[in-house]
């Protein structure tokens, strides 16, 4: 059960841009691998377990643009002017008498607050496309979620990529992406698959809470 839910993070997280096939101001060219890794982190807020159908939940995250490459770590990169930085979210509703996942991306209506969230085409029913807005001296996101349902649920947060900087070849990235919340509810995802998260890789991004 768990290597199937880890497996369909996986796929979703490597949707990527369209890769562009010439570089001039506005496009660049990636290399085959990143040439670049980053650190960063995201926010669910307000951290509660229980939540009413009706409330508003949160995703933010902010990252400057001079970044530590965790490749090298004696460089800093000033990444401005990408051409776009995004990623992907996964929405569960946790059965607790099948102990499987259902997708619940119809359960919650969306808002983009800064950046944008958007369809995923690959698995519209599990995820959300996720884009970063480039500010004057920091990427950010904001978006708001308020459930429609009541259900028990658990939220994914992707790695990002980028396919490189404007004007720029072999500038491509990877973000780590992880969440700070120092609370994510896992009693919930443990109660209703009967067993704890597969890896060190769904506890760093899963949040779980309920609707009711």
């Amino acid at each position: 059960m768990g290597t199937n839910i880890l497996r369909i993070v996986l796929l979703i997280t490597t949707v990527q841009f369209l890769l562009s096939v010439r570089c001039n101001k506005n496009s660049t060219r990636p290399c085959m691998y990143s040439s670049y890794s980053f650190v960063i982190t995201s926010e669910w807020s307000p951290q509660q377990e229980v939540y009413a159908v009706g409330d508003t939940l949160n995703l933010s995250s902010t990252f400057p643009k001079k970044l530590t490459d965790q490749i090298n770590t004696s460089i800093v990169v000033d990444y401005s002017n990408s051409v776009g930085i995004g990623g992907a979210a996964t929405f569960f509703e946790l059965d607790t008498i099948t102990h499987d996942v259902i997708g619940a991306t119809s359960k919650f209506d969306y808002y983009s607050i800064i950046g944008t969230i958007g369809n995923d085409v690959s698995i519209p029913t599990k995820s959300k496309s996720l884009y970063f807005a480039e500010l004057s001296t920091t990427y950010s996101l904001k978006i708001k979620l308020v459930p429609k349902q009541k259900g028990l649920f658990a939220f994914y947060i992707s790695n990002l990529t980028s396919n490189g900087l404007r004007g720029k070849n072999c500038t491509n990235a990877g973000f780590v992406n992880t969440l700070t919340n120092t609370n994510k509810n896992l009693n919930l995802f443990q109660y209703a698959m009967q067993r704890s998260p597969a890896s060190q890789y769904e506890i760093d991004r899963i949040y779980c809470f309920r609707v009711q």
